[in-house]
């Protein structure tokens, strides 16, 4: 079963160069996701089973959900836990494969949260519907599963090789972000994700990481959540959310 390698822990310690102003963020996202759910206090536990370095989790946490953070890469976890650290904010992270979510209670939350494109990591149906019955479990009932994604369905016709760069400036000193995408077959590709940083002496300095995808549309991740059970499943557009990706939403139906 092939996810996501050894990608994340590499880059570890670079993600959060990939965003503009990763602070600013995690405030932006912190409020885009509240605003789609109810209040902390009738929430309960929310766990982000594809925290990473804790893009999600910090801003939900700081909004006041009391949120518990789990991933495959133990770097990204120790680098979460320095984050919230740094925040003062008190976040249980911990290492865990999303398809089997050992580490977290069954019937214990009110949200599962999987975003920024972690799904497509899992190399097969199968894999996806493992993760899904995974996080069904952890749900209590009545609560609710968000996934966002990229939105496949034209990328996989179009087949891009690469995405365009962006160019991001640091106390004056530019920041360039590109992708190169290898196409394995009509699902599958390798990304190589190059961040070239102007250092303060002015050479650039380049830095680059190669993880592994499978692509899986927004519609597609919508009917496996309906085989393992959940109900009310909606896709939400940017558009209507303000966020970047599409998002599955869902709900575990009430007992």
């Amino acid at each position: 079963m092939q996810i996501a390698d050894t990608f994340y822990d590499d880059m570890a310690s670079a993600y959060h160069l990939i965003f503009a102003d990763w602070a600013a963020t995690i405030e932006q996202q912190g409020m885009i996701l509240s605003a789609l759910l109810p209040a902390p206090a009738a929430v309960g536990k929310v766990l982000d089973c594809a925290c990473g370095i804790g893009t999600q989790a910090l801003g939900l946490a700081g909004r006041g959900y009391q949120v518990e953070g789990s991933d495959l890469s133990w770097a990204e976890i120790e680098r979460a836990r320095l984050e919230a650290g740094k925040r003062g904010l008190s976040i249980p992270f911990r290492t865990d494969d999303m398809r089997l979510l050992d580490t977290s209670a069954s019937g214990e939350y009110g949200v599962v949260l999987a975003f920024d494109n972690a799904l497509p990591h899992l190399d097969s149906e199968e894999d996806i519907d493992q993760a899904l019955a995974a996080m069904y479990q952890r749900l209590r009932p009545g609560g609710r599963l968000m996934l966002s994604l990229r939105d496949y369905g034209p990328l996989m016709e179009q087949r891009p090789e690469m995405m365009p760069p962006a160019m991001f400036m640091d106390d004056g000193r530019r920041r360039i972000v590109h992708q190169v995408w290898d196409w394995l077959d009509e699902r599958r590709y390798m990304v190589h994700l190059y961040i070239t940083r102007q250092m303060p002496d002015m050479a650039w300095q380049t830095s680059h990481f190669a993880g592994r995808y499978r692509a899986i549309t927004p519609q597609e991740v919508a009917a496996h959540a309906s085989k393992a059970g959940f109900k009310q499943v909606q896709i939400l557009p940017p558009a209507a959310t303000g966020y970047y990706q599409p998002i599955v939403a869902a709900m575990r139906p009430a007992a």
